[in-house]
């Protein structure tokens, strides 16, 4: 694996847009491994080569999810225990936009977000605009911060992931707190 990701930032452009393509297939490894070092080589490009890394995840994103919405069966009934699908597929059911919006910043991989909404068939759109929101809000400020700061901020670009993470959730808490008590207001 450190060979392809030596290989991978050693080719800049070319190595943003294969590594972004395939992390939302089947690159294992989070994008930053590749992308940091590359922002790092030339920061006045660091913006440019976010931009080409959104573009080029969301252009994979589109490939995995149309890949395993079609062969995703073939594979599904050998690989995958029909009771996980089941949680996953609720899980889909009550929000899948919000689940894609913060699959960047969970521990599972992005590819897994990607290939289960495929294969369970979430509506596409929900799933192409919350992959373009993720992506955008993963990618795009470690750009910006890297284009106007350099090295002196690469250091804090897992803060960035954990503080969006927390807001996310945040988000999420009051959200569910807030329809909680509607429907008690409703109810009574």
């Amino acid at each position: 694996m450190n060979t392809i990701i030596t290989l991978l930032t050693q080719y800049g452009f070319l190595g943003i847009m294969i590594a972004a393509f395939c992390e939302a297939i089947f690159l294992p490894v989070p994008m930053e491994v590749i992308s940091l070092p590359i922002y790092l080589a030339k920061p006045k490009m660091a913006l440019l080569y976010a931009v080409i890394l959104i573009l080029f995840s969301t252009m994979g994103s589109i490939i995995g999810y149309w890949i395993a919405k079609l062969f995703g069966n073939l594979v599904r009934r050998r690989l995958v225990d029909s009771k996980y699908l089941r949680k996953l597929q609720t899980w889909y059911d009550r929000n899948a936009f919000l689940a894609i919006l913060t699959s960047s910043f969970t521990p599972v991989p992005y590819e897994a977000y990607v290939l289960s909404a495929g294969l369970l068939a979430v509506n596409f759109r929900q799933f192409l605009v919350g992959s373009i929101i993720s992506r955008l809000l993963r990618h795009l400020p470690q750009g910006i911060l890297l284009y106007f700061f350099g090295d002196t901020i690469a250091s804090y670009s897992e803060w960035y992931t954990i503080i969006v993470a927390v807001v996310i959730t945040l988000f999420i808490v009051f959200k569910y707190v807030y329809s909680k008590k509607k429907e008690q207001a409703n109810s009574v």
